[in-house]
């Protein structure tokens, strides 16, 4: 018995001395590492893509951009057209808008009437005021 007890003994000795030392990891460092290293390139891809690359945000800043000149272009053309398309109409809708337009732009003027043409004197011109029409100039 005691061979026994004493067997016993070294066994539990043994085992308490196993306890003590370190145990080796459950995993490999270097394999976390390199993971580690490959996610971080994974993530600088994206990144990149994201901020600098073609579709990122840089061109989607940039193209913003573009749209709202446009728009304003747009606009400002919309407000040309729709002032001609009234000039348009008004032409089209009676014979006096022609002839205003006539008298104004071409210098014509109707049978039976008598034109008169003023030469300004020599020198500085008048600058015309807004409240000025065409044919008081």
């Amino acid at each position: 018995m005691r061979a026994e007890i004493g067997h016993r003994l070294s066994r539990l000795s043994a085992d308490l001395a196993g306890a003590r030392q370190p145990r080796p990891p459950r995993y490999n460092r270097r394999m976390y590492r390199a993971v580690l290293i490959v996610l971080l390139l994974v993530l600088a891809g994206l990144q990149y893509r994201l901020w600098i690359a073609d579709g990122g945000w840089a061109e989607v800043h940039r193209l913003s951009e573009m749209k709202q000149e446009l728009n304003a272009a747009n606009e400002r053309n919309e407000i040309r057209n729709d002032a001609l398309q009234a000039e348009v109409d008004d032409l089209k809708s009676g014979e006096s808008a022609t002839e205003g337009r006539a008298r104004s732009d071409m210098g014509m003027i109707k049978r039976d009437e008598e034109f008169f043409l003023t030469i300004a004197p020599p020198g500085p011109t008048p600058k015309p005021t807004p409240n000025d029409s065409p044919a008081e100039r």
